[in-house]
């Protein structure tokens, strides 16, 4: 038995065309972004209170990508992202002051 391979695009002779079983909803998408970098976020916190090291390289790009794809999005569908940005906010300000503190003793 051969299974159809996940592919939200389906190739035509003309070109490639979104394939409409794959429904995207932009606001959704960009809600999901959010809320994964503010867990990425608490989780580097738990990390760095423990003394392990972490890496957030890239973690710049992540956050500027997140607020490209808030404002291509339409104004009300911006105002019901609010909440979980100012989330993501107070969870890379919490990341920020462990990150100011010293390590902590072996």
């Amino acid at each position: 038995m051969r299974a159809e391979p996940y592919a939200p695009f389906r190739f035509l002779a003309t070109g490639f065309s979104e394939d409409p079983r794959f429904s995207y909803d932009p606001l959704a998408g960009v809600r999901d972004f959010a809320r994964s970098l503010a867990t990425a976020a608490r989780l580097s916190v738990a990390f760095a209170q423990s003394g392990r090291t972490i890496d957030l390289a890239g973690l710049d790009d992540k956050v500027g990508l997140l607020c490209a794809k808030a404002l291509d999005l339409a104004p009300n569908e911006g105002r019901e992202l609010r909440g979980d940005l100012i989330l993501l906010r107070s969870e890379l300000d919490g990341l920020a002051h462990v990150l100011g503190q010293p390590l902590p003793d072996p």
